[in-house]
């Protein structure tokens, strides 16, 4: 029998762990492979940690048994793991581990591996935050501290940065004065008591809330998630990212952040069902993700910039999403949530593939820079294109995984929005098309490869074909933890 280590709060234990990684990241960011390395491990290490406790499985370190099942008590304030909570913990990390580990072939700039090791960790806090204020709070800081992921230390790439931050402001603004429109009742429970189920108390609360409180309370909740969710008009900050950006940090961008948004959104309409009771949320969600289709479609046809082609394709993708979550029901919650893991992999593809030409062009994404790519680095190629064509649900890649089954159910409800879904894919694929013609093109003047070492661009190639593909074919794991980051939220049912 393994000796028991004592009891430790599970959050106090990932936030000091995460940002110990953080610091061994930052202290050898001069090598990027050498701190893209510990990144990967500590981050992979971490979520396997999170799924063993997740799963109810003894989690044995130095042949000790740790245990970290107790809560965090700072001031009276709670912090706590919950089923919910270990499922959106596992997959950040999995996913950031995983683009980590892909994205070495090529510096993402100096600040990414340890400030997003660091953002994981305040993300964390918020997730296992069992106060909606604090929840908050802490997602707020983490998206001002990803202002250095973004940038990368280059001064020229802080556009996406600046619009991440001050949107996501504007967001926690809204979010945090809304309690204030609730009943005295309704405030306490809200800032003390996130995790409460509904009951009498909540039917009281809004039979007494007035008039004129609850709709301003339901428009402050639309407007701030509206723009954490990045709806049009706020999409800029998405596009932005893209274009300004390294090639993986649009992958770290909507793996670590939508998960987060997603489950405060759940906990709170699980908390407070008055607010989300007019479906306004639900329609802006729906017409907004038909606006986002739109505008990634036609966009991404035109586009003579890989960066801007990669976020307009990713604006559609997200567009799909915010459809599916305007569904109104569990069944369009959970679609939702599985179409963000179709997601990372078709964004991992492509930032995989992207990182190497980026690298060769001299950290340019002109398509003119990438003429003659398809012969020097084909793999590299190879994976840009089915990236952007699993963006663009094309058929047997994974994001056609997430997006049919929606489609297919829209052709009976709204075969309008179905078509829209359909011609938007068709314009993705053709910017894809545009760019494969672009580095099929002789390059002029370059008759011969400068010493790059090809070797590492295909082994890590191969390896994201591997455990890309390998992830789709066995996708049991992840879809089981998805599908229970929902099991809590009964409201969705209703």
């Amino acid at each position: 029998m393994n000796p028991l280590l004592p009891a430790l709060p599970g959050p106090l234990f990932l936030f000091v762990v995460t940002v110990l990684v953080a610091v061994c990241a930052y202290v050898t960011h001069r090598w990027s492979i050498a701190s893209g390395s510990i990144a990967a491990v500590g981050c992979l290490a971490l979520a396997w940690l999170c799924l063993q406790q997740f799963f109810g499985h003894p989690v044995v370190l130095f042949g000790r048994t740790l245990l970290l099942g107790n809560s965090l008590v700072v001031l009276g304030r709670e912090w706590a793991f919950t089923s919910s909570g270990l499922a959106a913990l596992a997959f950040i990390l999995g996913a950031a581990g995983l683009i980590y580990l892909l994205g070495l072939p090529a510096s993402q700039g100096w600040s990414f591996h340890a400030s997003g090791v660091l953002v994981i960790a305040v993300l964390g806090l918020s997730i296992t935050a069992q106060q909606y204020v604090y929840a908050v709070l802490f997602l707020w800081l983490a998206a001002s501290l990803a202002a250095f992921v973004f940038a990368g230390g280059r001064p020229g790439a802080s556009v996406g940065a600046l619009r991440f931050m001050v949107l996501t402001t504007v967001a926690a603004m809204a979010l945090l004065v809304m309690p204030a429109f609730l009943d005295p009742a309704g405030i306490n429970k809200t800032a003390a008591a996130f995790a409460m189920p509904p009951g009498p108390a909540v039917a009281a609360n809004s039979a007494n809330a007035s008039s004129g409180a609850l709709p301003t309370a339901s428009i402050l909740t639309v407007i701030g998630f509206s723009i954490l969710l990045m709806m049009v008009p706020f999409h800029g900050q998405l596009l932005a990212i893209a274009a300004h950006s390294a090639p993986m940090v649009l992958a770290f961008t909507l793996s670590v952040f939508p998960p987060v948004v997603l489950h405060i959104l759940f906990r709170l309409g699980q908390t407070d069902p008055a607010l989300f009771q007019d479906q306004l949320l639900v329609d802006v969600c729906r017409w907004a993700g038909v606006a986002a289709v739109v505008s990634g479609g036609l966009g991404a046809m035109g586009q003579r910039r890989l960066g801007s082609l990669l976020g307009y394709a990713a604006l559609a993708d997200w567009g799909a999403g915010l459809i599916a979550l305007g569904q109104g029901m569990a069944q369009g919650a959970e679609r939702a949530t599985l179409m963000l893991i179709w997601r990372v992999l078709s964004l991992v593809l492509a930032g995989a593939g992207w990182t190497s030409l980026y690298r060769l062009a001299g950290q340019r994404d002109d398509l003119d820079r990438c003429r003659g790519m398809l012969h020097r680095r084909p793999l590299s190629v190879l994976l840009l294109l089915l990236g952007l064509l699993s963006l663009a649900a094309f058929p047997l890649t994974p994001g056609a995984a997430g997006r049919w089954p929606l489609i297919l159910q829209l052709m009976d409800l709204q075969p309008g929005i179905a078509w829209v879904l359909i011609l938007s894919s068709v314009g993705v694929c053709v910017g894809a098309v545009t760019s494969v013609r672009a580095c099929l093109s002789a390059a002029p003047g370059e008759n011969r490869e400068q010493v790059v070492p090809m070797i590492g661009d295909t082994a890590c190639a191969l390896l994201t074909l591997w455990i890309v593909g390998y992830l789709f074919l066995h996708p049991t794991l992840w879809l089981d933890v998805a599908r229970q980051f929902l099991v809590g939220f009964s409201w969705l049912a209703r």
